[in-house]
């Protein structure tokens, strides 16, 4: 189940989570994604790659019976790529019950099907946070060549 434009697959994603429905977030997924686990849902930012990771990840999301709230910032398109990037809120309960809050700035690379629908094909949720760009690049000294 896909979206008819890169725009909807974030919103239909923030739908499927708004209605804790695992199966319907994770069928936004082509089934070669790749997507980064976020540290304070999944413990880790290991890429979760696949049908069976997607869903794992997915259900990690909804584990926190979550509110999603997204604004779709920037879509470029390429034949049958898009190139995304997405502001994000979820609020929910974290694992001993108690209120929790997340938002990033995602990048995302959405993939059209042969159907003509959209779906995500590389999702970073936290990839185009402006301060992790600025910790990379000032984090270790300039090198002088």
């Amino acid at each position: 189940m896909g979206a008819p434009s890169p725009e909807l697959v974030d919103l239909w994603l923030a739908r499927a989570f708004n209605a804790h429905d695992i199966e319907a977030a994770a069928a936004l997924y082509h089934p070669d994604a790749s997507v980064v686990r976020l540290e304070q849902v999944h413990g880790s930012t290991v890429v979760a790659r696949g049908a069976e990771g997607i869903r794992e990840t997915m259900a990690g999301y909804i584990g926190l019976k979550p509110h999603m709230d997204v604004i779709v910032h920037h879509t470029t398109v390429s034949g049958e790529f898009a190139l995304c990037r997405s502001q994000w809120r979820i609020t929910g309960t974290g694992p001993y019950g108690q209120p929790m809050e997340i938002h990033h700035h995602g990048m995302e690379v959405m993939r059209r099907l042969a159907n003509g629908e959209w779906v995500f094909f590389i999702d970073h949720p936290w990839g185009a946070r402006p301060i992790c760009a600025y910790l990379r690049l000032f984090s270790s000294p300039p090198r002088l060549a």
